[in-house]
């Protein structure tokens, strides 16, 4: 015979819970479920950008060959 699986936060043993269908119209989200991950994402994308951003600034204005740009002026990674 199998053990029952009980619910800890109630104690109830799963056989005895009862379970309702959801609305037709609720998508699974609720509104607290965005806040929260949202800012340390826009941190994460705002810090990988601004140094994207930079290089490929230099990069354009080496390739339209505007005085004071250059191709040496990207960082070299490969070190």
């Amino acid at each position: 015979m199998m053990p029952s699986r009980t619910n800890l936060a109630t104690g109830i043993p799963s056989s005895k819970v009862k379970y309702s269908r959801l609305s037709s119209t609720d998508d699974g989200y609720i509104d607290l479920q965005g806040a929260d991950r949202a800012v340390p994402v826009l941190i994460i994308g705002i810090l990988v950008f601004l140094p994207g951003f930079y290089h490929l600034r230099i990069a354009y204005y080496a390739s339209k060959g505007y005085r004071g740009y250059s191709y040496d002026d990207i960082p070299d990674f490969d070190d």
